[in-house]
């Protein structure tokens, strides 16, 4: 990396920096949105689109996504459609034209055709709660006005059902071997998993199956 390309870089590094600053000076960010399938609360895709134009326009940023790749699975019986996408993210500084991307993995299963709606906008949250630690407004309790009854959470980071769904497609016709592997996460039940061990093991057991 020559200068020019040096203080390109160091441009655009800042005005993430900054970027995340202010987004911390918010705070925690209040959920706008509730599923009303399964009665929780959660910081919704449009909250994100709306925040994040208004930050990159601010700090002379631009952004940018792609589909990299997409692989569609065996849901569960409720939610039959699963699948998994990987999207390439591009942060652009409109100062000095420089580029950076990264990838993100999104998994989701549905009732219907929203598995692929779903899934990208898990990677694109991904993408914007990791590069700019995006703190959201997650009550571990919420109440549903309508049904009247409280609904608890799953901890902070535990395994997703799309992410369930995809190591039993993966492993359907070899347990044993999700048994051994689990014995290194120290867990005996796939929901004790956290989304980043889960994912470890679905990018693992992917790789064998490509090399296979």
């Amino acid at each position: 990396m020559d200068n020019k390309e040096l203080k390109s870089d160091i441009s655009l590094q800042k005005k993430k920096s900054e970027l995340r600053t202010e987004l911390h000076k918010k705070g925690s960010l209040k959920n706008g949105a509730v599923n009303d399938y399964d009665h929780y609360a959660y910081f919704s895709e449009s909250q994100y689109k709306e925040l994040f134009n208004e930050l990159f326009s601010q700090h002379g940023l631009e952004f940018k996504c792609s589909e990299e790749s997409r692989e569609m699975f065996d849901g569960t019986d409720s939610q039959p459609f699963g699948v998994m996408v990987v999207v390439a993210c591009t942060i652009i500084d409109k100062d000095t034209g420089i580029e950076e991307t990264s990838y993100h993995t999104g998994i989701a299963i549905d009732r219907g055709d929203k598995a692929i709606y779903k899934a990208k906008t898990g990677a694109l949250k991904s993408f914007f709660a990791n590069t700019f630690w995006v703190a959201t407004h997650d009550d571990p309790e919420i109440e549903d006005e309508h049904k009247a009854k409280v609904v608890r959470k799953a901890p902070a980071g535990s395994i997703t059902k799309g992410q369930l769904a995809m190591l039993k497609s993966l492993f359907k016709d070899s347990k044993d071997e999700l048994k051994e592997i689990m014995k290194n996460y120290n867990k005996k039940k796939i929901e004790e998993l956290t989304v980043s061990e889960a994912s470890e093991i679905i990018d693992n057991k992917k790789g064998n199956n490509e090399n296979e």
